[in-house]
């Protein structure tokens, strides 16, 4: 048994020291960037379905810019979102329902950018927020060389059961292969679906859209269609320049939103970053097992296991701190959001292999 337990405790340390290489160039939108960003037209388009209780924070944080425009394209909400957005001084689309093949969002998005007068287009979740001076930050990306660039926003957290989306949000950030020690020279780096800035002529070179149409996860394909065409992508972390808070309906809402990507995220990951993410979590695994077995071990081994999960800790931490504010108990309890996360994403599997759907803003999705 001590043996076993020594062998799985250097197991866990070597999976602890490989993933730094996949964070190791986790980069924030450069403060500064939006000077001279007034010649830039650029076109906001905000896909929006059911987000009356939404769509009002993030046009409210728009509010201190002198934007070129605004675009909601209601998708055929059963709410007042539309309502709420024109109030607020948006240009309100009344969507259309989705021809045979597209779904929700990227059929929302299409329609926005149809009318879209700007020379850029920055597709925007309606849940998102920007801080003081966020969209001059993301605005002056479109100033510098012409690339696609995406930002995961910041995850504001506030009930307690959000705590649990802090392996999805870090997982999602490490899938995207964009800040590994390779940085843009990386293959299949991947793009944010919550905030996506691109130029209308990029937009336009990849038929927009329109070959992505019936993808849950339409950002992912749209990066390599990018990919295909020789525009470069970055991707950045949005602390400092814009926030989200996810499923704020509760923790039924949570399962269902990260299932309806769980599954397809794992699918469309480059290789590489999937098998990096898949040595972070075993070695997570590793590390809390032999804790149980504590009382079996020498001092030694002992003192040697408390010190290893200590070390997970911390680097959950910093991860999870990069994500969005989750607290240290999260990092400190990471089994728990761990063997959650492991919950959803199976269940969410087994669903998929048995032609089940998820529920989400009043549709099926698959």
């Amino acid at each position: 048994m001590e043996m076993s337990l020594w062998i799985v405790t250097g197991l866990s340390l070597l999976c602890w020291l490989v993933p730094w290489v996949m964070f190791v160039r986790f980069r924030r939108v450069p403060a500064g960037c939006g000077e001279g960003r007034e010649d830039v037209r650029i076109s906001i388009v905000v896909p929006a379905r059911n987000e009356e209780d939404n769509i009002g924070g993030l046009l409210h944080s728009l509010r201190e810019y002198d934007l070129h425009e605004v675009i909601v394209v209601d998708d055929q909400s059963e709410d007042e979102t539309a309502a709420v957005a024109a109030r607020q001084g948006a240009r309100v689309v009344h969507g259309q329902p989705p021809p045979q093949g597209w779904l929700g969002k990227p059929w929302a998005c299409s329609q926005g950018a149809q009318v879209a007068t700007g020379d850029w287009l920055l597709f925007l979740d309606a849940d998102t927020r920007f801080i003081a001076g966020g969209f001059e930050r993301l605005a002056g990306l479109a100033k510098g060389e012409p690339k696609v660039h995406s930002v995961c926003p910041y995850h504001c957290v506030r009930a307690p059961y959000e705590q649990l989306s802090a392996f999805f949000n870090v997982i999602m950030i490490l899938g995207m292969n964009a800040f590994t020690l390779r940085g843009e020279a990386a293959r299949k780096i991947g793009l944010f679906g919550q905030v996506m800035l691109v130029s209308r002529e990029h937009y336009d070179l990849v038929e927009g859209h329109s070959l992505v149409k019936g993808e849950v996860l339409e950002n992912f394909h749209l990066s390599r269609h990018f990919a295909v065409a020789g525009i470069p992508r970055r991707c950045w972390l949005g602390k400092n320049t814009i926030t989200m808070r996810m499923f704020p309906g509760g923790v039924r809402d949570l399962v269902a939103g990260w299932s309806k990507g769980a599954v397809s995220g794992a699918r469309n990951t480059a290789s590489a970053a999937l098998a990096g993410v898949s040595v972070w979590m075993s070695g997570l695994f590793m590390s809390a097992v032999p804790i149980c077995f504590a009382a079996l071990a020498s001092p030694t081994l002992a003192a040697a296991m408390g010190l290893l999960y200590l070390l997970w800790v911390f680097q959950c931490a910093y991860l999870f701190r990069s994500a969005g504010t989750y607290s240290f108990l999260t990092a400190l309890l990471f089994p728990v959001g761990l063997l959650f996360y492991q919950a959803v994403f199976f269940q969410a599997l087994w669903r998929k292999r048995n032609g089940g759907t998820v529920r989400w803003k009043g549709r099926h999705v698959a």
